[in-house]
């Protein structure tokens, strides 16, 4: 329980405070009758006509206050729960559960590299720079590519490092292969949203949208 609440009000936390999915969040709340005031520069919002209370948090950062039970609910996107579980696996008292698709912010999760190269699959990007704000996922994903086993060997060899350089960027993540910082990226692509020029999109996983999570050992009472 938040220690900022009261104690008849159960946290949800709502979306991310900045970003894309900001706006339709606040969209969903407001279309549900959630009638709350955020004042200025404080994260957390009581709401007015319900026992509840609004968490505003990154997106990034909602699966793990979900996933320890800090918060009841939460939305975010399945981008977010996997690049997390990809480093912090789901146990039996923590993790996240989806309940509900909320049906926006569709996109893909792709492996990209400008148009005008040499690069023409993601085997071509072993070995070479790679710039993401996915760390998690995308090491996880050139393992495999360059035959790591599950135990982290590769080809029976313990203590093989991943030959891929995988950088963390924040933002711009586009920007990273026009000024030479990266030979390809990993990054959201969604029908809506330009993209720089790019000769190859690869992902193996289905759409990532937002989606609201709840803590599987706790329950909310808004589903019930």
């Amino acid at each position: 329980m938040c220690s900022l609440c009261p104690a008849q009000r159960r946290p949800i936390a709502n979306g991310v405070t900045e970003g894309r999915l900001h706006q339709a969040c606040l969209d969903l709340l407001h279309g549900s009758d959630i009638q709350f005031h955020r004042h200025s520069r404080l994260d957390i919002a009581l709401v007015k006509n319900l026992p509840l209370a609004l968490v505003f948090l990154p997106a990034a950062d909602i699966p793990t206050f979900v996933g320890e039970g800090r918060v009841d609910l939460g939305i975010t996107g399945r981008d977010q729960i996997a690049e997390h579980e990809a480093l912090v696996p789901p146990t039996a008292t923590t993790g996240v559960e989806e309940v509900l698709d909320l049906d926006f912010g569709k996109c893909n999760l792709q492996v990209q590299v400008p148009a005008k190269g040499d690069i023409t699959s993601p085997e071509s990007l072993i070995g070479k720079n790679v710039v993401t704000s996915f760390v998690n996922l995308t090491e996880a994903y050139f393992k495999k590519l360059e035959g790591f086993a599950e135990n982290g060997t590769t080809n029976g060899i313990s203590g093989q490092k991943l030959a891929t350089r995988v950088k963390y960027v924040g933002g711009s993540v586009e920007a990273a292969c026009a000024l030479g910082v990266a030979d390809g990226i990993v990054d959201l692509v969604g029908a809506s949203i330009l993209s720089f020029p790019c000769s190859y999109h690869y992902s193996n996983e289905p759409p990532k949208t937002a989606d609201t999570m709840q803590n599987p050992a706790r329950q909310c009472e808004l589903l019930a």
